[in-house]
């Protein structure tokens, strides 16, 4: 056997029934090893000297040997057609398994054996055998997959590596290429998830509103983000109640400061185009989610970011509390990653670089500058705040060779960790790069973020002459995106008409600390998916959907609860990206029929509008009942500020990593 060998799951779908032993010897292993080799050359996934093996023979399937007499030739077959007849090569059998890889059934398969192509005789199966199967048989066949038959295989099984729609785990494939490579080799590849119809349909339109955002003021909440709203303010009004909910369109004409204090006389279009819609968040874990429906346009002055909810709840009895408040509290110690973008590592350690990651309640981005909660200290809290202009999301995998290489069963698991990194500042001299007697940071020193002037003076924590070193935390001590004090003001700063909105001056950077503190103890005390026997104090979730726990959105179903995407649709779209990848032989009808509607559908809904992506993709912008009739129009917002970073959007250009990058641990700063 090779060096390098890698055991790979097998697919999902298979129409195999168990064959009798009759008069040879079982040999799964031979068939595992070739049909390993095959699948991945099918996926344009095989490295030259790495020998691939199948966990195990797909269900139903066998592999049988028996010598000739008088010969040292090896007769080999492939037992388990539902038409009874083996298949006597891997020539007749690949065409077959490819078309269930494919299809998800045997439903048109042309192989040799499906299309009837070869008479049965007494040496392949005896009188007894079952007559081929009918389509009606086939498909019934096809639904047994590894979760519902067992293989006969004495192969040790590795579970499938895939999730419910059958899409390939994306970190097991990394993951895998990784050990294949060996600790003496390296791993780098931007992230191109070709198998995921979500992320073919999403990503370019991901990377493009990842840009837009990077281009906005702190101050204006981003898509799927957490906020504290008022529903209604009249004049004088003093009878409001605060709600959380989350945001699922941006207003289409422009904000700016002046809309943290009012609607400006300014403002042309109504609140359905210059207004952010919120929809209150409906409770986790619970399947009746009536908030969902209970939408709301609302100007940018009548919300806060939900971080400082105790800021704006502070006179308030709990009892007096909108439910919504504490579904918003439950999830604070949650986060999901978003925009992958690269993969490198060298055995038994890996990063993932990511471009952004929703953590509790916010959307933290490469090139923000953000918050980091401060060490216990017997001094002022404002006086030992410290901040991050973030140019890095890691997620970490470590200990590796110690993991199970099957992600499914009761072994160990790899060892996740998050962490952020980018140029560092603080407030504190003793902790300057320099020691106590270092200069203060110049406002205009290279990347220095402005909104951090009116705050006092500022030491660089990290070398200023070194451009590549930067400090690394864990994502718990990020506290969320910094913003210049004159905006806080805005919304803080009591005024004559609403004075009771709120009225706390914040007079520190410190602002709303002790809000995300107690928000996250609560979600860990209270949020029912974390794994608290584990030890577990935050829950890792794949999407924003699943980590707010949401079924709808805009509107519309998502995630699991839509009833439009299911397995044979997703199978259906997977298809259309063979056929436009050119990796199914043409002349196909079906294919292309196939592939048209997958075009079609892209420009109807990106498909992702049923997915994950559906947070993130553009939608017609919808009145309330009580704000008139719906109109048309996207959700993208244009900024008319000119405080909007540069430096932030500079970030935001890299869509590939180059190699002094992909080595910056050489120089980072690891801060615990």
């Amino acid at each position: 056997m090779a060096r390098n060998a890698v055991t790979i799951p097998v697919w999902n779908d298979s129409d195999g029934q168990h064959a009798p032993a009759k008069d040879r010897s079982r040999n799964d292993g031979y068939f595992e090893e070739r049909l390993g080799d095959l699948w991945m050359k099918e996926r344009g996934q095989a490295q030259p000297g790495v020998l691939y093996r199948l966990d195990r023979m797909p269900t139903g399937y066998s592999g049988w040997e028996k010598r000739r007499e008088g010969t040292k030739h090896i007769d080999r077959y492939i037992a388990g057609h539902p038409s009874g007849k083996d298949f006597r090569s891997l020539n007749e059998a690949w065409p077959h398994f490819r078309h269930l890889i494919a299809h998800g059934s045997a439903d048109g398969c042309l192989c040799i054996l499906c299309s009837g192509g070869r008479k049965n005789t007494k040496s392949t199966r005896t009188s007894a055998s079952a007559p081929a199967a009918s389509k009606s048989s086939r498909k019934v066949a096809a639904r047994k997959t590894q979760n519902t038959t067992d293989s006969d295989s004495e192969t040790p099984q590795r579970s499938k590596q895939a999730d419910a729609e059958g899409i390939p785990d994306y970190y097991r494939i990394l993951l895998d290429k990784l050990k294949a490579a060996g600790p003496n080799g390296t791993v780098r590849e931007n992230v191109v998830d070709q198998l995921s119809p979500d992320w073919r349909a999403g990503h370019q339109m991901l990377q493009g509103m990842l840009d837009d955002w990077s281009h906005q003021p702190a101050f204006v909440p981003r898509l799927g983000e957490l906020v504290i709203f008022i529903r209604s303010l009249g004049e004088g009004d003093t009878g409001y109640r605060w709600e959380a909910g989350v945001v699922t369109q941006l207003p289409i004409e422009p904000v700016s400061q002046h809309d943290l204090l009012g609607i400006p006389p300014s403002k042309k279009q109504g609140i359905t185009y210059s207004g952010f819609r919120v929809e209150p968040l409906p409770e986790p874990g619970n399947q009746y989610k009536p908030y969902s429906l209970q939408h709301k346009y609302v100007p940018l002055h009548a919300l806060r970011p939900f971080v400082y909810w105790r800021e704006c709840l502070e006179r308030r009895n709990e009892q007096e509390w909108h439910p919504t408040i504490k579904h918003a509290l439950t999830v604070s110690s949650s986060w999901s990653l978003l925009g992958k973008y690269h993969f490198a590592g060298s055995w038994p350690e890996a990063t993932l670089f990511c471009r952004g990651v929703y953590l509790g309640s916010e959307l933290i981005m490469m090139g923000d500058t953000v918050r980091l909660e401060p060490r216990p200290r017997e001094s002022r809290q404002d006086e030992e705040m410290e901040v991050i202009v973030v140019s890095s999301i890691r997620l970490r995998f470590v200990k590796l060779d110690e993991a199970s290489d099957d992600d499914y069963d009761n072994g160990n698991s790899y060892t996740t960790c998050l962490h952020i990194a980018g140029k560092a500042y603080t407030l504190d001299p003793k902790r300057s790069f320099g020691g106590i007697g270092a200069s203060p940071a110049r406002p205009d020193q290279p990347g220095f973020p402005p909104e951090l002037v009116a705050y006092g003076n500022w030491f660089n924590l990290t070398d200023p002459l070194n451009d590549r070193q930067k400090l690394e935390v864990p994502y718990t001590r990020v506290l969320g995106r910094c913003l210049a004090r004159e905006d806080l003001e805005c919304w803080f700063t009591p005024c004559e008409t609403h004075s009771q909105i709120a009225t706390i001056k914040p007079l520190s950077l410190s602002q709303g600390l002790d809000s995300i503190q107690e928000a996250r103890a609560y979600s860990t005390a209270h949020d029912t998916r974390i794994d608290r026997a584990s030890g577990q104090s935050w829950f890792w979730a794949e999407t924003r959907i699943e980590q707010l726990d949401l079924h709808e959105v805009n509107g519309k179903f998502v995630g699991s609860k839509d009833e439009d995407r299911n397995r044979k649709q997703v199978n259906a779209w997977r298809q259309a990206l063979k056929v436009l990848d050119g990796n199914l032989k043409k002349g196909s009808l079906d294919d292309y029929l196939a592939a048209k509607r997958m075009r079609e559908e892209e420009f109807k809904q990106q498909v992702a509008a049923s997915s994950a992506f559906s947070m993130v993709t553009s939608a017609a912008q919808r009145d309330s009942a009580t704000d008139g009739e719906a109109v048309e129009g996207g959700d993208l917002m244009d900024v008319d500020d000119d405080a909007a970073s540069s430096r932030r959007a500079s970030s935001m250009q890299m869509l590939s990593m180059d190699d002094d990058e992909a080595d910056d641990d050489s120089v980072m700063i690891i801060d615990d």
